[in-house]
């Protein structure tokens, strides 16, 4: 089986997303091998909250484990601080909004909301909305940008993301193709708005519209103006798309990464590693999809194959040598399943468990979900039934095992949160004394 001629791959995914044609599977969940979960001791690779490396996340020798140098246990508060900071963003200083961002940001990334906040999640993801719209500081739009994600990510399983999903989609839309937004906001928009996508979108005709849009209007732009920052996150989020595509309709798959095959060739020729990377990525998940029950090639596979070995053995006289490694380390993997049908393996240590991921359409979400909640990331395998039914890996919380590694919060004592929660308590110790006083002066 051969890719099919790219200058037809246009009317073929207009007529595909248009069919009435009965999906494989509407949902986000893929139907390959549950990963498998070992209970590990050994050390393994050292990630903290704030450092995450995607490129060199495919080795297959390395393991995550989530450190957390523990300083202040959140527990039962984190919606009284969250209360706290939502007040906090009325503040008319953008450095002040910008640090109880930050703060909310934590909150959401290391606390399993989903359960919770009844009748204010709505608020809370207004509240992040009216700090994108802000013009006054782009650091302000980008962590309420990832506050949106974070907003999904938690309350993915609710009525409120469905309900609020085409409304956001819209707002983010816009972002993205303005010229007159900042080049990381815009890929912090983009980031957004395909994790809002795999999680509240309708099915997988959504994801392919959406692919279909980040490909013409804003990847081949970004290639065009050399914009590393956006070119790097839409080939990130189209990545991320094409896993529910391939879930969905394996023709439908190949069309439309016929029409991005040119594209992704030359985010290969790009000056940015990451953006090198995140393009050869895709091609290593698209071949895996497409092959999993054929003997698949693309069309320029030769020529595909001889610009990925030159990438392989590039000489480190023009990059880094962490780039250089990063770059080599991603090639190899990509070259394996395109050229031996052989995915790589990553195994992430979580409460003590060693859990294997071994496709890159795991590895592919993993690193989606990785990028929005960081270090928060056991909390989510643990906690958040959405996260669960994605990599299908189910966590028994009720035993003595899991006790002894959950992972709690980790916060700085000099951080913002922690200032913040040294307030609240303040506050409510005041609210107690001020109940008890009449009684004294009874």
């Amino acid at each position: 089986m051969t890719r099919r001629n790219r200058d037809s791959g246009s009317g073929l995914l207009r007529s595909a997303l248009n069919s009435s044609r009965v999906p494989s599977s509407t949902g986000r969940t893929s139907q390959r091998d549950t990963p498998q979960l070992q209970y590990s001791q050994q050390a393994s690779r050292d990630v903290s909250d704030d450092e995450f490396d995607d490129a060199a996340s495919t080795a297959s020798s390395d393991a995550w484990v989530m450190n957390e140098d523990e300083h202040i246990e959140i527990g039962d508060e984190w919606e009284s601080l969250l209360d706290t900071a939502l007040d906090a963003l009325g503040e008319k200083r953008a450095a002040a909004r910008e640090k109880t961002l930050q703060s909310i940001l934590r909150l959401m990334a290391h606390t399993y909301m989903g359960d919770g906040l009844e009748g204010r999640r709505v608020m809370l993801l207004e509240a992040l909305r009216r700090s994108v719209r802000s013009t006054k500081s782009h650091v302000e739009q980008e962590r309420a940008l990832h506050g949106i994600s974070l907003w999904f990510v938690n309350f993915g399983t609710q009525d409120e993301a469905e309900s609020e999903f085409a409304s956001v989609s819209e707002q983010l839309r816009v972002m993205v193709v303005d010229p007159a937004c900042d080049s990381q906001v815009r890929a912090q928009a983009l980031g957004a708005l395909g994790v809002a996508n795999f999680i509240a979108g309708a099915d997988f005709r959504d994801a392919a519209e959406l692919a279909q849009f980040v490909h013409t209007r804003v990847l081949d732009p970004a290639l065009e103006s050399r914009d590393m920052s956006v070119a790097r996150q839409a080939f990130s989020t189209l990545g991320l798309l094409l896993t529910v595509v391939a879930d969905g309709d394996s023709l439908l798959l190949e069309n439309i990464f016929d029409a991005s095959f040119d594209s992704h060739m030359r985010g290969l020729r790009a000056d940015s590693v990451d953006v090198r990377v995140a393009a050869a990525q895709n091609f290593a998940l698209v071949h895996s999809a497409l092959g999993a029950d054929t003997d698949y090639a693309f069309d320029s596979q030769d020529e595909l194959i001889g610009m990925l070995e030159m990438l392989q053995h590039e000489s480190s006289k023009r990059l880094g040598k962490r780039d250089i490694s990063v770059q080599r380390t991603a090639v190899r993997e990509v070259l394996r399943t395109i050229e031996d049908s052989s995915a790589p393996e990553l195994k992430l240590n979580l409460h003590g468990r060693l859990v294997r991921f071994g496709d890159w359409t795991r590895i592919v979400r993993l690193q989606a979900f990785r990028r929005v909640v960081g270090g928060g990331l056991p909390v989510h395998f643990a906690r958040n039934e959405l996260v669960q039914d994605v990599f299908e890996v189910k966590f028994d919380t009720t035993g003595d095992d899991f006790a002894r590694n959950r992972a709690r919060m980790v916060v700085n004592p000099s951080s913002e949160l922690a200032k913040m929660r040294t307030r609240d308590i303040r506050r409510r110790r005041d609210a107690r004394r001020d109940e008890l006083l009449p009684d004294l002066d009874d």
